[in-house]
């Protein structure tokens, strides 16, 4: 016969592994000590320099100790203006510029009288056919010149003529005559009006 099965043996149990102690805490903490203490030490240190720069930098205080005195500076403008001696020349002014000279006026010759002082031949009789004055005014070579002596005694108040005739050599002469007059006297204040107005004239009786 077969032999009944054995119950199996439960495996009796496994004490439990030991707890490791927890050590980080530790760490922490010193760790955060170490970080206060060197902060401390490195914010004194920066302290001090900020407190005292010109020591903590030795270049600083070498170039103070190097760089002189601003030298104030002395003005001599004064003096110099004193002992200089300025010498003057007196110089002739420049000459002028020449003036252009204008030619000089070209004077034109006053009309030739002819035949100013006694006429040459008789002047006609008045229309009345009695006897009489005139006074003439100047005799000419041409009619423009004639024409003109006219025109002035106009201008004068003194109605006149011009009268053609021909001179003993047969040269033409226009003749500026004024009258008639019926007497001498009137004929005169004629002639010495044209006279004081630069007019030579002449007076003589007709027939």
């Amino acid at each position: 016969m077969a032999k009944p099965a054995r119950p199996a043996k439960s495996a009796a149990p496994k004490p439990a592994p030991p707890l490791k102690r927890n050590r980080q805490p530790r760490s922490c903490v010193w760790w955060f000590l170490m970080g206060i203490t060197v902060g401390a030490v490195g914010g004194n240190i920066i302290s001090t320099r900020r407190a005292d720069p010109a020591e903590t930098t030795p270049g600083a205080a070498v170039a103070r100790e190097s760089t002189p005195a601003p030298v104030q500076p002395t003005f001599q403008f004064p003096q110099l203006l004193n002992d200089t001696k300025v010498e003057t020349i007196d110089r002739p002014p420049p000459p002028s510029a020449p003036r252009p000279q204008l030619p000089p006026p070209v004077e034109e010759p006053p009309p030739e009288d002819v035949a100013a002082d006694m006429p040459d031949e008789p002047p006609p009789q008045s229309r009345s056919g009695g006897s009489g004055f005139m006074v003439q005014a100047g005799s000419f070579k041409n009619t423009v010149d004639a024409e003109r002596r006219r025109a002035e005694l106009a201008r004068l108040g003194v109605s006149s003529n011009v009268q053609k005739g021909t001179l003993p050599n047969g040269q033409t002469a226009y003749r500026v005559r004024t009258g008639v007059y019926s007497t001498r006297k009137a004929a005169e204040q004629a002639r010495d009006l044209l006279k004081r107005n630069g007019k030579d004239a002449v007076a003589y009786p007709v027939k």
